[in-house]
């Protein structure tokens, strides 16, 4: 049984570290289309688990309610379903996506995975829930690592625009899914039984993330601000997370990138400090 910090937690973490060395030392100094083979092959794996999981028994259970589990219901199945087409795109911009939030919430789910604590470690689930999480990381990182892709962290600012817009899209799915009848209306705007994207409020498994992300979210976006519900807990879908994730997500993408675009970093940075440098003597001697 999967618990926190137990053999098998730490067993399925082990498994991932060695897919990825074990990926890299494969692939190091092979030609870039057999990498580019290898990992899309990955990723449309994990394409195909997303859908031919409904054949396995933990699905046929609670048919047909589980056909919502294909869909992009959250963060997570949302990259699972675009990263092959991500991953074939020749738009910076997507990959870039890929590598920033794929580690953050590929990595986040194998360290915490609260869908599958208290389940057993060989469960059906089990296994694909790793599977399909540690791909998410794990290639995008073998993409930059054995240069696939270029990071520019210019880039950076521009990415999470991409992250609300996928929020939106999982945001009317769950709409949808609700006027199918997969899930139900007393559901709506759930932070906890529908909540795997922080989309309507933070978890309470992961209260330190809530505290993390409410210390910069204005208390306007986490109350009903008039009316007769005044006062009343409600988190605004998708915009509580706006202010709070924008910054985060920019500063935690920087020091990702910073190990892969350091130079370009320095020299920039060098350059901005010439320039304030000059402007300083220029300044200084104009008003003598």
């Amino acid at each position: 049984m999967v618990e926190y910090f137990n053999f098998y937690y730490f067993l399925y973490i082990a498994l991932a570290l060695a897919m990825l060395l074990g990926l890299y030392f494969l692939l190091k100094g092979k030609s870039e289309s057999t990498s580019k083979i290898v990992l899309l092959g990955i990723l449309l794996a994990s394409f195909l688990l997303h859908f031919f999981k409904l054949a396995f028994d933990f699905y046929q259970e609670w048919m047909p309610i589980a056909i919502r589990t294909i869909t992009p219901e959250n963060i997570c199945a949302v990259s699972v379903l675009v990263y092959p087409w991500f991953f074939l795109s020749k738009k910076p911009l997507l990959k870039d996506y890929m590598f920033y939030f794929g580690i953050m919430s590929g990595i986040g789910a194998t360290l915490i995975p609260i869908d599958v604590i208290g389940r057993s470690a060989a469960d059906f689930e089990t296994i694909r829930f790793y599977i399909s999480h540690i791909t998410l990381w794990v290639v995008p990182l073998l993409m930059v690592l054995l240069k696939l892709h270029t990071l520019d962290y210019k880039r950076i600012i521009k990415v999470p625009f991409l992250v609300y817009l996928i929020l939106c899209v999982i945001l009317a799915n769950e709409v949808f899914l609700i006027g199918a009848g997969f899930v139900h209306i007393d559901h709506l705007f759930s932070n906890e039984i529908r909540n795997h994207t922080l989309i309507f409020g933070p978890l309470a498994e992961v209260g330190f993330l809530g505290a993390f992300f409410n210390a910069l979210t204005p208390e306007l976006f986490r109350t009903v601000p008039i009316g007769p519900n005044a006062g009343y807990v409600f988190y605004w879908p998708i915009i509580w997370l706006i202010i709070p994730s924008f910054i985060y997500f920019s500063i935690a993408s920087f020091f990702m990138a910073l190990p892969f675009d350091y130079r370009r970093v320095k020299s920039d940075t060098l350059l901005l400090l010439s320039k304030i440098k000059t402007r300083t003597f220029a300044g200084g001697a104009g008003s003598g």
